[in-house]
């Protein structure tokens, strides 16, 4: 018999590898067998046994005449070795070759405002030509959830993308000046002394605020939103003139852009993935797909096409 074993100091516990081990030694109830069938030398073998055993401060085999039989530790080891090494091959036949289609859940993440009025005719069409996708749309102005991998594409309108995230430029966002059209006189220009929709401390420091504190009296602004959805609805409801995303204001019912879009208030729209989802076919498909969609509706974009709801207006 293996002699008896000096208690050890406190271990790290046991890993996979070593119930590997202990498991090899008890299905071939030798120490060389379970050497060939790990592939690793005799004299390996035999040293992690003895370490193991010194840090469980147990004997697991004992020696007899033809070979090693499992103690009640030992035994007690084997069986939850067993059980991993089925678990662990039930789950790999459960999620086997679930990256090598484009088959599965892709998590998206936009901010409010993208995910209101401009993603839901992409979505639309994605989940139509590509039923094997579920997606979980997470609305978030927040730069985070990327980073902390609780989504794998993001839709960020930026421009500087963090330099550690693969991605591309979707389009271009453009910004103008929308009412509502019983705030406007027949030539659709902005009168003097107008009512504006301004943003609060939060949004003070953006583009439009910053367009707004030289483009506009302080006195003239009758009401303030801390989000973009909450400048839209002010708008539409015909409190005052706003600076809005022109995909947002041309998806606002009795709602007209006045004049051109605001060229010094254009951003990017960034497609944006980590490098290592990048390469997952259904993330890979999802992106394209998405791309695709967006730059369809690259006119509502930039200011210069026109929304499903005036389409069918036109079609009425």
């Amino acid at each position: 018999m293996i002699a008896s074993m000096t208690p050890a100091p406190a271990s790290t516990g046991l890993d996979w590898d070593d119930l590997r081990i202990a498991l090899a030694i008890a299905e071939s109830g030798t120490l060389s067998g379970a050497a060939i069938s790990l592939h690793i030398s005799h004299p390996t073998l035999s040293r992690r046994l003895q370490r193991m055993e010194r840090r469980l401060g147990t004997r697991l085999f004992e020696r007899m005449p033809i070979g090693l039989r499992p103690t009640t530790a030992g035994e007690e080891v084997r069986e939850l070795a067993l059980r991993l090494r089925d678990d662990i091959a039930a789950l790999e036949r459960h999620i086997g070759g679930r990256d090598e289609g484009n088959v599965g859940t892709v998590r998206l993440t936009a901010p409010d405002a993208v995910s209101e009025y401009l993603l839901p005719n992409v979505l639309r069409t994605l989940c139509s030509t590509h039923p094997q996708l579920q997606i979980d749309l997470l609305v978030s102005n927040d730069v985070l959830p990327l980073a902390r991998r609780t989504a794998d594409i993001a839709l960020r309108v930026t421009s500087k993308p963090a330099e550690s995230l693969r991605g591309r430029q979707v389009g271009a966002v453009a910004m103008a000046v929308y009412a509502s059209r019983q705030l406007l006189p027949r030539d659709r220009q902005a009168l003097p002394g107008a009512p504006w929709i301004g943003f609060d401390a939060s949004l003070a420091c953006s583009g439009p605020g910053v367009w707004l504190a030289r483009n506009v009296p302080e006195s003239a602004v009758r009401f303030r939103a801390n989000t973009l959805l909450g400048a839209a609805q002010a708008v539409k409801s015909g409190i005052g003139f706003g600076v809005l995303p022109c995909f947002v204001g041309q998806s606002l019912a009795g709602v007209d852009q006045v004049g051109e879009p605001i060229s010094e208030l254009s951003q990017p729209l960034w497609l944006l993935m980590h490098a290592d989802t990048a390469s997952i076919p259904r993330v890979r498909a999802a992106s394209a797909a998405l791309a695709a969609e967006i730059k369809k509706a690259s006119g509502l974009l930039t200011g210069y096409g026109s929304s499903e709801r005036d389409q069918a207006a036109q079609h009425a």
